[in-house]
């Protein structure tokens, strides 16, 4: 689009305006930064520098440390960013930063965020321009599912999680794409090509995904998927593990089994029938540890709920599974009755490459998080352990597990849900 507008402008005869700030930086790569760190604004001091604009000190206290080594909680430190005056007329931004009322763009003393940085203990620079952030994460759930009714189920975990994990939420439903011109496309259950305001999704922190035979388009399908390649940390339901249904020979086929083989650890392979059900049986000593499982109940005869199996070993030896689950009249008597349900891997990735020669590489990116569950029919989120289970897994994927508290698991456990029939 610059390049375009440099054209235009040549073409006419006019001076190119100078772009002043380069575009943000999707969340997924500010996590390779040296320090990620939540903090609280003591002090704020804005200095002239050397450069057409200023300077920005804050004096902060360190809340959280999600990377750095040397910093501690309660430490005090200094933060200098960077900014820039952009004159009349000049073409720029400030980045995606959160819309704090401070110095352009930054926050106010008494603010807290979240901080992505580079430079020292003693002096973080946060990554230019968006390396300040909200410090609630930002959690997208993609609810496109024809069959068992994810626009429900999807926007009623999201206000499960949303007050006591202190998150902010997007919700992204199926939809065709508008017309050139048109009006923003509206949600509609069977559409397969478009995603409502998959544009924002470069900039979450954890996506949360619940799919079905998708054929998105170009477009789209690069906005989902570019944030889960950079190592966004992925939640996924059921049918995801076969998100996709491109036609034989369309350029994204691959798709069709490979998303469920590269993120979720296996593609779609067989369930055990409509008229069966399954039980969840109860985790070994050392999976009920995990974050996912805290506090969760699940009796010795353990919890049968409606959805039918899925078949879905062989996986990958980095899946750790922590639920399995029984058929209950099986179709199929001729398939293994025990399957994983639930599972979490942590998989590699790929670092980006130094922003400047001179500097060292930037410090390997912590593995991308991903949950997946094979439970997802309306009827599995009626009953309170499974709600209780898919929100612990939206935590986990968050970096939050563990501030669940004992009152807000009941009222996970207690949040009123009819059920409605799948389609």
């Amino acid at each position: 689009m610059h390049a375009l507008l440099i054209c235009l402008l040549a073409v006419l005869g006019i001076a190119a305006p100078s772009f002043a700030e380069k575009p943000s930086t999707p969340k997924a790569l500010l996590w390779q930064e040296p320090f990620v760190v939540d903090v609280t604004i003591l002090s704020v001091e804005e200095k002239s520098g050397p450069h057409s604009g200023s300077s920005v000190w804050h004096r902060v206290r360190i809340d959280r440390v999600e990377r750095g080594e040397g910093l501690a909680v309660g430490a005090e430190t200094a933060v200098v960013s960077r900014t820039y005056r952009l004159a009349p007329g000049t073409a720029g931004t400030i980045g995606h930063r959160g819309g704090w009322k401070g110095p352009n763009g930054l926050p106010l003393k008494g603010d807290r965020a979240r901080i992505f940085a580079a430079g020292t203990v003693a002096t973080l620079q946060p990554h230019f321009v968006n390396g300040w952030q909200p410090v609630e994460p930002a959690i997208a759930f993609v609810a496109a599912d024809d069959e068992y009714r994810s626009e429900i189920t999807m926007p009623f975990l999201a206000e499960l999680v949303r007050q006591p994990l202190g998150v902010t939420k997007s919700l992204h439903l199926a939809t065709d794409r508008a017309p050139s011109g048109g009006p923003n496309p509206t949600p509609k259950v069977d559409a397969k090509t478009n995603l409502t305001g998959s544009y924002t999704l470069w900039n979450t922190d954890v996506l949360v995904a619940y799919m079905r035979f998708e054929r998105l388009d170009d477009g789209t399908r690069r906005e989902f998927l570019e944030p889960l390649d950079r190592g966004t940390p992925l939640v996924a339901f059921r049918t995801t593990t076969h998100a996709f249904a491109y036609p034989e020979g369309h350029p994204a086929a691959s798709l069709n089994n490979g998303f469920g083989e590269k993120y979720l650890g296996t593609p779609w392979r067989f369930h055990h029938g409509h008229s069966s059900k399954t039980r969840i049986l109860p985790p070994d000593a050392e999976c009920a540890k995990h974050p996912i499982l805290a506090g969760v109940t699940i009796p010795p005869e353990g919890i049968v709920v409606p959805s039918w199996l899925y078949h879905v070993e062989p996986l990958p030896a980095d899946c750790t599974v922590l639920l399995w689950g029984e058929a209950i009249d099986s179709e199929r008597k001729d398939a293994p009755q025990r399957q994983p349900i639930l599972w979490v891997r942590e998989r590699p990735v790929n670092p980006r490459g130094s922003r400047d020669p001179k500097e060292p590489p930037p410090p390997a990116p912590r593995p991308q998080r991903i949950a997946y569950t094979s439970l997802g029919h309306p009827g599995d989120f009626a009953h309170p352990e499974v709600r209780l289970i898919a929100a612990q897994m939206v935590a986990w994927g968050a970096s939050r597990e563990g501030e669940l508290d004992d009152a807000e698991r009941t009222a996970i456990r207690g949040a009123a849900f009819a059920a409605p029939q799948t389609r």
